[in-house]
């Protein structure tokens, strides 16, 4: 059962009691993450994840790890575009004590200068090693390139510039600023109480005062539509193509999903089928769907080798027209609905996964949107809406953005994509 409470000091707290799970999930939620940076300050949300398991003034790191390891629990945290979370999954009966550790780590982190100096080495080398993942570094550089002069473009993780220059001082400044009371969201699922979870956050959190000032407002980004080439010995050719999505906002996010589950989001989706299985022309292929609050991306990725580049691209730019052309089938809409909400209901079995959507429910909408709403979206969808929105984002294929990494003849790529 869902409830919703909020504090004097601003802090919103939303729970989802079910009694038959014998776990509890608990999420500390900021609406905060890369994309309220900008070019000076990249890497900065995230490098606060890093220092808040550094130790506060009443745990060392090790204790914060040890007590939580001493329970059997997991403590976790990640840096988003918009949204920034540290949580925990713990036994019904520790819920205290996962709460205490959460709640210190917030309040008292000391960000102790010789931790932020030793934490700039560990992050740089988690900068390299995604660097050093093609299948990762693709996916960050067409954001780069679509979202070319906005903070959506921005890696999360930072620049090895920026991550050298900022200080102790910097990096407090930024912490009370976006991470203000105002900005926060807690989160629990399980078997919970409610109102006595309220009092607890209550407790060790409602005499923090909102002292925040930090701007979220947004500002939407204008996509850039080009070919993007970077030059690369790898024994593989990186492929990254994406278009227009829609908002988290937007209804016709679910025309989206099942557009994508049909072209690239399962196993038996067109493209895995046509260029995996079929042909063997590569090891994996995928679509995916990303939504902001304003804005939203359509994506296709994979990877294969030198010889068989221009081929594949030339089925991922085929079937794009194929479904721009005809459309969706009666029997791929009754299957795409099915798919998403198995998905769906199978994801709901993670209290962790709950206390996941009831964050972005009330990141995105400020309330809580119930599951029979979700179904009753998905149930209603109509093939023609599918296929208008199909239209709409493949228009003219040719001025999709397309990254790729590797060694391949940049011409060629563009007279065949422009074809």
């Amino acid at each position: 059962m869902y409830r919703k409470s909020t504090l004097p000091n601003r802090i919103t707290v939303v729970t989802d009691s079910i009694p038959y799970f014998s776990t509890v999930s608990l999420g500390l939620w900021w609406k905060t993450g890369g994309r309220y940076e900008n070019e000076k300050n990249n890497g900065v949300s995230h490098f606060i994840e890093h220092m808040l398991f550094k130790g506060t003034s009443h745990r060392s790191a090790y204790e914060i790890a040890r007590e939580i390891d001493a329970i059997g629990g997991t403590l976790n945290a990640f840096t988003g575009k918009e949204y920034t979370c540290l949580y925990a999954h713990v036994l019904k009966k520790d819920i205290d004590v996962a709460l205490n550790i959460i709640a210190d780590m917030y309040r008292h982190s000391l960000f102790m200068s010789e931790d932020v100096e030793r934490e700039k080495f560990v992050i740089t080398q988690e900068i390299k090693m995604v660097e050093d993942n093609p299948e990762e570094h693709i996916y960050e550089m067409f954001n780069a390139s679509y979202f070319k002069g906005h903070s959506l473009g921005l890696f999360t993780l930072g620049t090895k510039e920026n991550i050298d220059s900022f200080s102790r001082e910097f990096l407090l400044k930024h912490f009370q600023e976006y991470y203000a009371p105002h900005s926060m969201v807690i989160t629990a699922t399980g078997r919970i109480d409610h109102e006595m979870f309220v009092k607890k956050v209550e407790r060790l959190f409602g005499d923090y005062e909102d002292r925040g000032s930090g701007e979220t407002s947004i500002r939407s980004p204008v996509p850039s539509r080009e070919i993007n080439v970077y030059e690369k010995d790898l024994e593989h050719v990186y492929l990254c193509i994406g278009t227009d999505g829609v908002s988290q906002i937007d209804n016709r996010r679910y025309f989206l999903y099942l557009l994508n589950a049909i072209m690239g989001g399962s196993m038996s989706s067109h493209l895995f089928q046509e260029i995996r299985e079929k042909r063997g022309l590569v090891y994996n292929v995928y679509s995916y769907v990303n939504c902001y609050h304003d804005i939203g991306t359509f994506g296709i990725s994979t990877s294969t080798s030198h010889e068989f580049t221009e081929k594949v691209l030339t089925l991922i730019k085929e079937e794009i027209l194929r479904i721009r052309n005809e459309g969706i089938t009666d029997a791929e809409l009754t299957f795409s609905k099915k798919h998403i909400k198995g998905n769906l209901f199978i994801s709901l079995e993670s209290s962790e996964t709950r206390m996941s959507r009831l964050a972005k429910n009330e990141i995105y909408f400020g309330e809580y949107i119930p599951i029979k709403d979700t179904l009753r979206q998905i149930d209603s969808i109509k093939k023609t809406q599918v296929n208008e929105l199909a239209r709409q984002i493949f228009q003219s294929p040719e001025d999709m953005s397309l990254t790729i990494l590797g060694n391949v003849d940049r011409d060629t790529i563009e007279q065949l994509w422009k074809s």
